[in-house]
């Protein structure tokens, strides 16, 4: 029972390192489309609780099948398969939360541009694969936003990594 336990403090942490690493690439997103009239820092902050309540669903989506199978592997078995199992989810919340970190970082540019968000509709340049990538690495500023994507994507995986490091310490 302790190591189900032990499981769900492990998905816990990774759910809110990821819901951390989102606010943070929302604040990209307020600090990099700021009017030059200023802002209402109250409407501001409600933006950003509001940011805060999709980001738990996007990060509910990604947990929900480790929070299946994490703790009924942990109650189960033993802690060679416990190990393997962290260690598989380790790399899937890394590979996920990558993915959205970028598409979130991404969206602050685009944003700046087309007042909307990231949608479907950017499919439609795939057709426009060289014309697309012309637009977004000709730009100088968009090398800050790949650059702010990576560290923030490192920075999540250092601390995916001390969490997971820390999760199978307490499996053992």
């Amino acid at each position: 029972m302790d190591r189900t336990l032990k499981a769900i403090e492990y998905l816990l942490a990774v759910h809110v390192l990821g819901l951390l690493m989102m606010t943070l690439c929302r604040g990209v997103l307020l600090f990099s489309n700021l009017p030059m009239e200023g802002i209402e820092w109250s409407r501001a902050a409600k933006a950003m609780l509001i940011g805060v309540k999709f980001d738990n669903l996007i990060g509910s989506y990604i947990a929900a099948l480790p929070c299946l199978i994490l703790p009924v592997v942990a109650l189960l078995c033993g802690n060679g398969i416990n190990r393997i199992a962290a260690k598989t989810a380790s790399c899937y919340f890394g590979l996920l939360y990558s993915v959205v970190i970028f598409i979130e970082v991404a969206n602050a540019r685009y944003f700046h541009f087309f007042e909307n968000h990231l949608n479907f509709g950017v499919t439609e340049w795939f057709g426009f694969v060289g014309d697309t990538a012309g637009m977004v690495f000709g730009e100088p500023v968009n090398w800050i936003f790949l650059l702010i994507a990576v560290i923030l994507i490192a920075l999540y995986i250092v601390a995916l990594t001390k969490i997971h490091n820390w999760y199978i310490k307490t499996i053992r």
